[in-house]
């Protein structure tokens, strides 16, 4: 069985309603999972760099859970990139500790799908958007699986979590 890793990076997770749903749900499928939710872990915003790079170590698949912001992850997920993926460890010389390991981001929109389009509200599609997560994956020698996201999530049904769980389930057993 494949030892997962979730790292939970909502700023607002508190009030979250479909990612923590989607955690929940991840939760009650008996994988291997560990979850590391920044925001509960750490509410004063000092990461412990060694426990969560272990946590990495460990992981066979590794994802990232979290709303899209701004269109893009939001600033906690960049404070974790930052503090964690760490030259030496995770790039330049000697930071191949994460090479090869798979990536998958698990994210939600709260608008709907097709605001996500060039003729959408958002004008730009979600491939368009994912970018600079991919390049930092790719730069920190992990291997970028794709990623899962689901849309108009201010008011999920169990339906839709359901959906984007199994889909990201499948994409994790697939790989």
């Amino acid at each position: 069985m494949k030892n997962i890793l979730v790292v939970i990076g909502h700023p607002y997770w508190e009030k979250s309603v479909a990612n923590k749903q989607i955690v929940e749900a991840l939760k009650a499928t008996g994988q291997n999972i560990t979850f590391s939710n920044i925001k509960e872990l750490y509410p004063d915003c000092k990461l412990n760099v060694d426990a969560e790079q272990r946590k990495l170590l460990d992981a066979d698949v590794i994802v990232f859970q979290f709303p899209i912001m701004w269109y893009g992850a939001p600033s906690i997920m960049h404070k974790y990139f930052e503090e964690v993926l760490t030259y030496g460890f995770a790039y330049g010389p000697g930071g191949d500790k994460l090479k090869g390991k798979p990536l998958i981001a698990s994210c939600t929109a709260g608008a709907p799908e097709n605001a996500y389009s060039r003729t959408g509200i958002q004008g730009y599609t979600m491939d368009e958007l994912m970018p600079p997560l991919t390049a930092t994956i790719v730069y920190c020698n992990m291997k970028w699986d794709g990623y899962v996201c689901s849309y108009g999530m201010m008011h999920p049904t169990s339906t839709t979590i359901d959906n984007h769980v199994s889909r990201l389930l499948d994409k994790i057993n697939s790989l």
